[in-house]
């Protein structure tokens, strides 16, 4: 496991892509935008972290930090969006699932949200995703709230308190 750089634009965007063709039910999965793939991968706007099988990129997750992104979740469960990241982009190719690489991405994820000092963390979750639900509920993440996320993307909205 490592932090993508962007140096790794290209294998990102192609593995998201592969994600994106594979998906059981496409409201699982928000796909970036034309302007978050221009900033995907940059230390502003959002830190990846990646799981290799030799040069194979098998899963990755976020933290992300821009604020226009998070602010909607916020808003839901009025907290600061000054002190709070959102993980997301999590994605694990369907041959390496059941490995619990994305609860192990995302312990890394949450270590670099303490590091960086924000006091909690966002995620949202399809509630049909078990093996996703099931993963932010075993790092911490408590279930606050089901919204239609950017108008029609059904969530369950989780908060994780990093000060505990």
């Amino acid at each position: 496991m490592r932090e993508l750089t962007v140096k790794d634009r290209d294998v990102f965007l192609e593995f998201n892509e592969k994600i994106l063709d594979c998906l059981q039910n496409k409201e699982w999965f928000i796909p970036f935008s034309k302007e978050e793939y221009d900033q995907v991968l940059t230390p502003e706007h959002d830190f990846f972290y990646g799981i290799f099988d030799g040069d194979k990129l098998v899963a990755v997750s976020g933290l992300l930090l821009d604020k226009s992104f998070s602010k909607e979740l916020c808003d839901v469960l009025g907290v600061d969006v000054d002190t709070t990241a959102e993980v997301g982009g999590s994605m694990v190719l369907p041959e390496y699932r059941g490995q619990n690489l994305m609860y192990n991405i995302n312990v890394k994820v949450v270590e670099k949200a303490r590091e960086m000092g924000f006091k909690r963390l966002v995620a949202t979750v399809h509630p049909d995703n078990v093996a996703s639900r099931t993963s932010a509920e075993k790092l911490g993440f408590v279930k606050k709230a089901v919204i239609q996320r950017q108008g029609k993307y059904l969530s369950n909205v989780y908060l994780m308190d990093l000060l505990k």
